[in-house]
């Protein structure tokens, strides 16, 4: 995460809408939804769309919601977002998101992150809340699969 700034400011100035999201090994993930006209949201996951899961204790919510984070909702919006429309914005989100990163989801410079970004078609007939809701990405396997191997002692899954 350390050339985030250099990775969101070049995908703000392609022509193209673009969602990049980083994944963490243990399936926790931010991402950005990126728009040629420089809007921006950065999201970082929340327990409302992982099922029985739990991925942020409720001291991580404070601590989001402190920092400035948006509630998830039910919708476009199921995770902790910023949203912003310039260079500022550029800079306080990238700066929020390394807080959420290394403070509440508790990851250190050297892990491993996945990062994957495409491309979104945009019809303009459609909301921008509608094209977002509809290119997001759902996990609820993952998480299932992480909760089911919760306290089991082999390698198939996590320990407790």
């Amino acid at each position: 995460m350390a050339n985030l700034p250099e990775l969101l400011g070049s995908l703000l100035v392609d022509q193209r809408c673009i969602v990049a999201i980083g994944e963490f090994s243990d399936f926790r993930y931010v991402q950005f939804w990126l728009e040629s006209t420089g809007y921006l949201v950065a999201e970082v996951i929340s327990n409302l769309n992982i099922g029985d899961a739990v991925a942020l204790s409720s001291e991580d919510e404070e601590s989001l919601r402190a920092m400035g984070w948006s509630e998830p909702s039910p919708g476009p919006n199921p995770n902790w977002r910023i949203e912003g429309h310039d260079v500022a914005d550029l800079m306080r989100i990238v700066r929020l998101t390394k807080r959420a990163i290394y403070e509440v989801l508790g990851e250190q410079p050297g892990n491993s992150l996945d990062l994957r970004t495409f491309e979104v078609s945009r019809p303009s007939v459609i909301s921008r809340d509608e094209a977002r809701e509809e290119s997001r990405v759902y996990i609820h396997e993952q998480w299932q699969s992480l909760v089911d191997g919760l306290g089991r002692d082999d390698e198939d899954g996590p320990t407790t």
